[in-house]
This record gives structure tokens, sequence and C-alpha cells, in this order.
């Protein structure tokens, strides 16, 4: 098993220099990142237990869609024996501006779990910058804590892998009696229950839920468009436009900011399902087609990078584009220090609050669309990439664990997970009403309510369960109409393949046994496209490198996968 655990970490250390950066908020688009073959292997026999103002409508929660299923058997917390138990997770920067040296221990959110259900938690926060090595290097040597938010670049995208190799197991056996409100939400939605289900069939992880809407986004800056009497734009030809202008009169270096994922918000106009070229993504080849494509092989794809070396070359786009990142910390800089203008980000950075960040005291944003385009890629989801936890095949007494986390898919769980411990995040009154606590409205270090929800909730650490109303109670009204002017006018998703088209355990293997090396030729390649290195033409004779190189074969895979999916 360590050999197959140091094969992979090598592979994974090879594809993370090549990896775009990935999102350290809830707000953060869901990726449609394919996972690898799996055994029926489960956790230790000793150890595991026996088995048994536009329209809100089109914003939904995922309750509203499909409707509340009640568990099959309940839980009386607090548990008995005071069960402890370890958990690795990342200390993010913004985690780390409103605890300082603390670690999660002293957030509300974990407060309220350790005296509901009487378990206790101690935590292991890793920087953000190596994080990822580090969880690599504790899987490969087996020295694991009981939990983990992520398990690492290693096992990110093959989970079922992380079953065969010991590190985590199956719990599908276990959910209906050690976590039956888990199962139940699960159950009352379709995409939930897809996506906490790996292509196996088996469940090792626990999900977050979000409400069906967007909630990121194109933005702008509205004081420079109001200074310089411009309209939204609603094509590309008018972008260019309003770059240019903004270049020239606003001192905008690089008027819009693109990351070294290649993100710039804009691939939706070209039809591309796009994760920042952290995975090899399929997609449907038309609108409800019948035909699978790989995304970096599309038509669309191509269309986009030529159009990024565009405005690389009209230079609107810094040359230092693969430098840019969240983790580098030059992201938020970019725009705060009036670098850019137009980015896409979520919808806390609509909050007027965000001004203070500024170095322009009228700076405002605005969110858009380029509506000229007919979107068939952004669609919602209610599976949230934050807050999830797996329990490894480390953890002595699983039931307990798993029951302690089934706490947070309760009612009083869902409340205590978003805004902290009753009586100091939030109250509720007997009609079922929540009111905020001053320390998240009007907190006395003058964190903004998001800052104040970083602490009090515990969103980046544990599974949460949210809604529409929860938007609606905690977001500036310009971050909450942001939310819903992007999902009124965002994709209808007939270009995603549905989430339950999914590749079998075989399937699985052979196909990511073939996606590191195609991974890494695109990842090169079309960085070079955007830079002048690489034309059409020898981007195209690429695809045809990747082809040969067993992409064919994992298209052929995904294909067969659709194919056996419309057939019902």
């Amino acid at each position: 098993m360590k050999k197959t655990l140091a094969l992979l970490l090598a592979l994974a250390m090879m594809l993370a220099l090549f990896a775009g950066c990935g999102s350290s908020a809830a707000d953060e688009a869901a990726s449609s990142t394919t996972e690898a073959a799996a055994s029926e292997a489960a956790a230790p026999a000793d150890e595991a237990p026996a088995a048994e103002e536009a329209p809100a409508a089109e914003a939904a929660s995922a309750e509203e869609a499909a409707g509340e299923a009640a568990p099959a058997a309940s839980i009386n917390y607090p548990l008995e024996g005071n069960p402890t138990f370890s958990l690795t997770c990342i200390g993010r920067n913004n985690v780390l501006a409103v605890l300082g040296d603390d670690d999660f221990s002293v957030t509300p959110a974990y407060q309220g779990l350790a005296e509901a259900t009487g378990c206790t938690i101690e935590f292991n926060m890793l920087g953000e910058a190596t994080a990822e090595e580090k969880i690599n290097i504790m899987l490969a040597s087996g020295d694991m804590s009981d939990l983990y938010t992520g398990l690492g670049t290693a096992y990110g995208n093959n989970l079922p892998g992380a079953i065969q190799d010991g590190i985590t197991f199956d719990f599908t056996p276990y959910l209906e009696e050690y976590a039956p409100d888990y199962l139940a939400t699960l159950q009352s939605d379709e995409d939930l229950m897809n996506g906490a289900t790996n292509a196996d069939g088996t469940i090792c992880k626990f999900i977050s839920v979000t409400a069906k809407c967007i909630s990121k986004g194109l933005v702008v800056r509205q004081d420079w468009m109001d200074d310089l009497g411009l309209e939204l734009p609603t094509s590309r030809e008018e972008l260019e436009e309003i770059l240019h202008a903004f270049q020239s009169e606003k001192g905008a270096v690089w008027p819009i900011l693109v990351n070294n994922g290649l993100e710039s918000g804009l691939t939706g106009t070209f039809n591309v399902v796009y994760n920042g070229m952290r995975s090899m993504d399929y997609q449907l080849a038309d609108p409800d087609g019948d035909v699978v494509t790989a995304c970096y092989a599309s038509e669309g794809f191509i269309e986009y990078l030529v159009y990024m070396h565009h405005l690389y070359e009209e230079g609107l786009v810094t040359d230092d584009f693969m430098s840019v990142s969240r983790e580098n910390g030059n992201w938020e800089s970019s725009y705060y220090g009036g670098k850019c203008g137009v980015w896409s980000d979520g919808y806390r950075e609509l909050d007027p609050a965000n001004r203070s960040n500024s170095d322009d005291p009228n700076y405002s944003l605005t969110p858009f669309t380029l509506t000229d385009y007919e979107c068939h890629i952004n669609s919602s989801s209610p599976v949230s990439q934050d807050g999830v936890l797996f329990i490894t095949s480390a953890c002595e007494n699983i039931e307990s664990c798993m029951m302690m986390l089934n706490y947070c898919y309760t009612e009083d769980g869902k409340l205590n997970g978003l805004y902290g411990q009753e009586g100091v995040g939030y109250t509720k009154d007997a009609d079922g009403t929540v009111t905020l606590s001053d320390g998240i409205t009007n907190n006395e270090n003058g964190w903004t309510v998001n800052s104040a929800l970083t602490y009090y909730g515990g969103a980046q650490w544990m599974p949460t369960v949210v809604d529409m109303e929860y938007y609606e109670l905690v977001c500036a009204p310009e971050s909450y109409n942001g939310m819903l002017y992007w999902t009124e006018n965002g994709g209808d998703g007939s270009m995603v393949l549905p989430s339950a088209v999914t590749l079998d355990a075989d399937a699985n293997e052979e196909f990511n046994n073939l996606a590191s090396d195609v991974l890494t030729l695109f990842t090169e390649s079309a960085v070079k496209v955007i830079t002048g290195d690489l034309d059409e033409a020898g981007y195209r004779a690429v695809i045809e490198d990747a082809n040969n190189m067993g992409m064919d074969r994992m298209t052929e895979l995904y294909q067969e996968a659709l194919d056996a999916y419309r057939a019902g």
C-alpha cells in the first residue's frame, strides 16, 4: 500500500506544479472533477461499526427544490463518553485575520457543536501555502488525524482510491444508523446524493449544502463607469472598449484580472465547462446533445484561448498573470489597489463595506453578464465545495464521530454551523425567526459581517446547510441582489453533463491512469497560446497529441457513460 501511496503522492506533486489556484470561499464554482478507481474496501473490521430585485423564485434552496426528507432514525445528544477527535484543516488567510494565533476551538460554532454533542475536537491547523503538501505526507506515512477537511492532491480526485488504500472507508452501510439526518439531506435532492457519491457508489465524505443559486460572476468598478459615463457591456466588443477606457483614464495597468488558472470570468461566453486547469473535465458538445467532448479540446475553449491572447496582445492582461492568485496574496490587492476594473468574484465582494479595503474611497462594484451570448454552461448546484469532512481509518470511534457530524444536519445544528452557538451568534424567537447577534452585525473589532461570520460560524471547517434565507439575513442588499441577478441571467446548463453521468470503478481507474499526462500537456500549451508562443494551429496539433496519449480513450469512457445514462 505504501508503494501505491508514494506513487500517487509523486504524481500529485507533479500535477500541483501546473494546477490553477483554488478558491478558499464558499462562493467558488463547483468542480466537475472526475474520480479514480475504487475497491470495496471499508474501515478495518475492529474499528468500523457493524452495518445495519430579481425574481427570487429562481434561486431556490435545495429543500425548496426537492422537499425535505425526514430521517429514518434519530440520535440523542449529547453522546455518552465525551469522545475526542483530531481534525487537520487549513488556516486560510481570511481565517487567520480573525483568529490570530488561536484555532477553531475558540469559535462559537465549535463551542456550540461541543456542547450539543458532548464531543471534543483537537485542531491541527496548517498554513495555506504548505497545507496540501503536508497532508500528502501525512496520508502517505499513515500518521493521520481522525478527520480532514481535504485529502490533499494525492486523493483529491481519487476518493475511491483513498478507500482502496485504507485512508478512509465507505460510509454507506452506516449512514442510516449513525448519520440519519445527513442521509435524509442527501435523499432530499438528486444532485446532493450524486455530489456525495463516488463513481463506484461509495460515500466517504460529509458535504455542505448551498442554495441553488449562482453566487459568483463578473463584476465591474461601477464608480469608474459612472465617472466615465459608460454603460454596462453586453458583448465582448463593448467590454474591450471599457477595458481600454479603464486603462487610459483610470490607470488600470491590467484592466481585466486573470489568474494562474487562466480564469477571467469569460469562459461562460464561450460555453466551456472550466475548472481553472485543475482537472480533465468533460461536457456536452452541443446544448442537450448526445456527444461528449473534453473541455480543453472543445471549439469553445480554443476560441477562449485565442481571445485571451488578443487581450494579452492589447496589453489588457498582465504579463505576469501566471503569478496571480489568492494564495500568492496578489489577487485582492489587484482590485483594491486599482490595478484592474473587471474580474470574476463571489457575492461577498459586492458588499459596500469592502470599500474600506480599497485605496479609493469611492470604490463600488456592480455585477454584470455579457447577455449577447447564449450561455449553456453556468448552472446552480446545491453542492458546496467548502465545509467537506472526511473520517479516516485512523479514527478509533467511528460511530461517535459520524453521530457528531450528523448533528450539523439537524435543525439546531444547521443554525449553529451558520451563525455559531445560540445566544452567542444568534437568537431565535417562538415563531422561528432568527436574529443575528451584535457580535456579527456590529462587531466591536470593526469586522464586517463576512469577517464576523468567519469567526462565529463554522463554514471554514464543518459541514453547513445554506438556503436563500441565510443569504438574505447575512448579506448586504447589494450582495443578495447580485446573486439573484447572476442566477436570473445565468446559463441553462444544457451543455453540462448530468450529475448522474459517472464512470464505474474500472473506467475511473483507466481514466485517471491517462489523465495526469494529458492535463499537464494542456496546461502547458494553453498558457503558450495566451502568451503567443503557440498559435491556434499548434494548439490543434496538441489536441491530436493528447488523443494519441490516451484522451481519445478517456472521451470514449465518458461517451459510454452518457450513452448508458440516456438509455436509462
